[in-house]
């Protein structure tokens, strides 16, 4: 089973972007259409990937909330925080 340790988090964007809940989440869906799952992002579904997820919420690296998570590859995790501090204006 992979721990995910280097891969990261939407809540971990946010904190890092020092944004506000989900501006991460939106700005990954923004692009989704250019990304690659498996490579630039995998999904963790509860159904299979519940140990997994519960390791990530003990740790306090998703939202408490969260029911199937995002996790992003270091780059696009650091891409999106980029565009999250970016100002509104040229994030279109």
């Amino acid at each position: 089973m992979n721990d995910y340790r280097s891969w990261l988090s939407l809540r971990e964007v946010d904190l890092a972007a020092g944004a506000a809940k989900g501006s991460g989440f939106r700005l990954f869906k923004r692009l989704l259409a250019e990304l690659s799952e498996g490579t630039d992002f995998v999904v963790l579904q509860q159904t299979h990937d519940h140990e997994a997820i519960e390791r990530l919420r003990r740790d306090g690296r998703i939202y408490a909330s969260s029911v199937n998570v995002v996790l992003l590859r270091p780059a696009l995790a650091q891409r999106l925080a980029q565009l999250a501090r970016a100002p509104a204006k040229t994030q279109r």
